[in-house]
């Protein structure tokens, strides 16, 4: 049926010697082992319509570098042999009927090789930790249909975890599929417990409930597409127990392998939050913290590193300090939940940490589907994220780009001046050139009908009185600062971006341009730490 000469022939453009070839050695390819339908099917699905696999990839997809399996490298065949990619020959139609009786090589596609590759350079990282006593551990999972990343999830799941002493709960928020039969099965293997709810309930919620009952003196939120490897709990209580005033600890997460995305294979997902800036729809967001090009074990991602924030998708938390919290706030929906979390943490005195030793597969693309609805829930999360923490998070990160710590933010403090007075040059250069060497990143801008500061600027500096603050293009917590230096008693102000409040005025100590810049600073940390953020209240 599916390797009928006449279909080849349409497919093949009435290539009559194509035709005859895939039609020849269509059923020889379908019984080698080397063509997985269900694997190409699946993988390959938005191009497949109604067609035959095997048909498919013998007439189209091998032109488009698709795999017909996990068990024939395409690409390697034909590195090893260019002729055949000189010919423009489809490397396994070649290697079964030439190759195999040439004794030409054959391996695994990539994807298995990189991964297995991955599992052995992680082990030479671990700590393999030994405890006196291991506290029970309760870990949390939210499920929804999710039955094939559940039965991923527990594949040797105890064997992976290098820690003997946990519960898991699973919060079933109305599956439909067979996820509560499978999980019911797997009590005789694993220490399950299941809250089946007859609807889906948010992250916050679903955890918060499974907190409430959980056992454990630690909490683990795990995520049901989360691929474990081995040792990946021992690392992150290793990182717990050892280390001091712990509020959280995350893990490193790597993006499995996409077959219609390549460069995102393989690539670090996170290691750590940080946050970055932008206009809208509120002034900062939380990234990961690294580049995604970066190796997976580069010095930057192995060790155990304090962070701002880590993802809910692995997070390990204390039970105590996770219920005096309040757990996970539910005035969010599926969005924002762990940041939020960890801010309150770090509000609260607690440190949260990275833990580069404990890698985990996060296939995060099978359960995100970014429609307009989506779209919709992420902007009342982020509505109800920045009217929390806008202040306390613009605030910390202006203090820690003022010091440079790199904590909060990889940035640079941004300056910006506006002076369009030449008489006026030399001390801006002086204060350009003590800011530069502070670390600021400085600009002038000399036309005072450019309004436009983008989301980077930090400060922006006018010497200009009819400049207006109010037409400026940049993020809402931008430091709005009026110099005046050409009188007997330079002053500066803040300007309120409250036209009730009254602008913030201070008289400029110093006698010189540095010593301006300076004071300018001064205040700006003054009124921060003592005000605790007045200046976007």
């Amino acid at each position: 049926m599916s390797n009928n000469i006449f279909k080849f022939l349409i497919k093949d453009k009435f290539n009559f010697k194509a035709a005859l070839k895939n039609f020849k050695f269509y059923s020889e390819i379908k019984n080698s082992g080397f063509f997985d339908e269900s694997f190409y099917r699946k993988t390959y699905s938005e191009y497949l319509k109604n067609e035959d696999p095997l048909t498919h990839y013998l007439t189209e997809g091998y032109k488009l570098g698709f795999l017909p399996s996990l068990n024939f490298d395409s690409d390697a065949y034909l590195d090893t042999y260019p002729q055949v990619r000189n010919a423009g020959i489809n490397p396994l139609l070649h290697y079964i009927a030439h190759g195999q009786y040439e004794d030409k090589l054959v391996q695994s596609a990539y994807p298995i090789r990189r991964k297995e590759e991955i599992l052995e350079t992680n082990l030479m990282f671990l700590n393999n930790y030994k405890f006196e006593n291991e506290p029970l551990v309760s870990i949390i999972i939210l499920n929804l249909n999710g039955l094939s990343h559940l039965k991923r999830l527990f594949k040797d799941f105890d064997k992976k975890t290098n820690y003997s002493n946990y519960e898991i709960i699973v919060v079933d928020n109305g599956s439909s599929d067979e996820s509560v039969k499978y999980l019911k099965d797997l009590k005789e293997e694993l220490p399950i417990r299941i809250i089946e709810n007859s609807e889906n309930v948010s992250f916050s919620k679903g955890n918060n409930d499974a907190a409430e009952i959980a056992n454990g003196e630690y909490l683990l939120l795990l995520n049901n597409d989360i691929e474990p490897t081995y040792g990946w709990l021992n690392e992150m209580m290793g990182a717990m127990l050892r280390n001091e005033k712990v509020g959280a600890v995350g893990a490193k997460l790597v993006f499995p392998y996409y077959y219609l995305d390549k460069n995102k294979s393989y690539k670090i997902q996170h290691s750590g939050d940080i946050f970055a800036e932008r206009m809208t729809p509120c002034c900062l967001y939380a990234k990961n913290n690294s580049n995604p090009d970066l190796d997976l074990f580069d010095s930057h991602l192995n060790g155990t590193n304090k962070c701002i924030a880590v993802t809910g998708a692995v997070m390990l938390v204390k039970k105590d300090v996770y219920m005096d919290l309040g757990g996970l706030s539910e005035d969010y929906n599926y969005g924002l939940e762990d940041v939020d979390f960890c801010l309150n943490l770090h509000k609260n005195g607690f440190n949260t940490y990275y833990c580069g030793s404990a890698l985990l597969f996060h296939h995060e693309s099978s359960t995100r589907v970014k429609n307009k609805d989506y779209f919709d829930n992420d902007k009342k999360n982020y509505n109800v994220f920045w009217n929390r923490w806008g202040s306390y998070l613009s605030k910390h990160l202006l203090l820690d780009k003022i010091h440079n710590e790199k904590f909060f933010s990889v940035k640079d403090l941004k300056i910006v001046f506006i002076n369009d007075n030449p008489n006026f040059d030399k001390p801006v250069s002086e204060m350009v050139k003590a800011y530069s060497e502070l670390g600021y990143e400085v600009t002038v801008i000399s036309n005072i009908e450019d309004k436009y500061l983008g989301n980077s600027t930090d400060v922006v500096i006018s010497l200009v009185d009819e400049y207006d603050f109010n037409e400026v293009i940049a993020r809402d917590d931008v430091v709005k600062v009026r110099l005046h230096i050409d009188s007997t008693m330079p002053q500066a102000s803040i300007v309120s971006s409250d036209s009730v409040k009254d602008d913030d005025v201070f008289l400029l100590d110093s006698e010189s341009p540095v010593g301006f810049a300076l004071d300018i600073i001064d205040h700006i940390e003054y009124s921060l730490v003592s005000c605790d953020g007045f200046l976007w209240d």
